[in-house]
């Protein structure tokens, strides 16, 4: 709970950090832009602020495996979309706000050398009321053997 004095808002301290999903293929074509896709292997739940709001700096996506297994074999560039929910089904567009996106360009998995460099989506300060959402959807198949894509919130969590 946010705390005022002379309509200032005072600094709060994060107590639960936030979470991260992965995902590895593509939303249908016909939800790419309302978050009504159901929460699969295309579109996670990221983030669910907690009783007293949250607050997310960034959200961060980067190359992972699925499963644990190791990833190999050449990736698909694609975008991952961003969508606030107002804590409702995210299968009703109503619920739902495109809030932006990231491209992720296409890469070579390997276990000898370094992934690429994680892509960061800056939120600002975006604070969520008690029970928002953060959704996040492929466009399209990452592509390769066993890979997929964290998503996470780096520095954000619930007040």
């Amino acid at each position: 709970m946010a705390y005022t004095y002379n309509s200032q808002l005072l600094p709060q301290t994060i107590n639960t950090p936030a979470a991260h999903a992965l995902l590895s293929t593509a939303m249908a074509s016909t939800t790419n832009y309302d978050g009504t896709q159901a929460v699969g292997t295309a579109m996670a739940l990221v983030f669910t602020a907690g009783s007293n709001g949250s607050q997310l700096p960034k959200l961060r996506v980067r190359y992972s495996s699925t499963d644990g297994a190791a990833a190999s074999g050449a990736t698909n560039a694609t975008v991952v979309r961003i969508f606030l929910n107002n804590g409702n089904a995210n299968t009703t567009a109503a619920n739902n706000i495109f809030f932006g996106e990231v491209g992720v360009l296409a890469a070579t998995m390997s276990q000898t050398a370094s992934l690429a460099q994680p892509t960061d989506f800056d939120f600002g300060l975006l604070v969520l009321p008690a029970g928002w959402r953060v959704y996040a959807g492929l466009t399209t198949a990452i592509g390769g053997t066993n890979c997929a894509l964290a998503v996470s919130m780096p520095g954000g969590g619930d007040f």
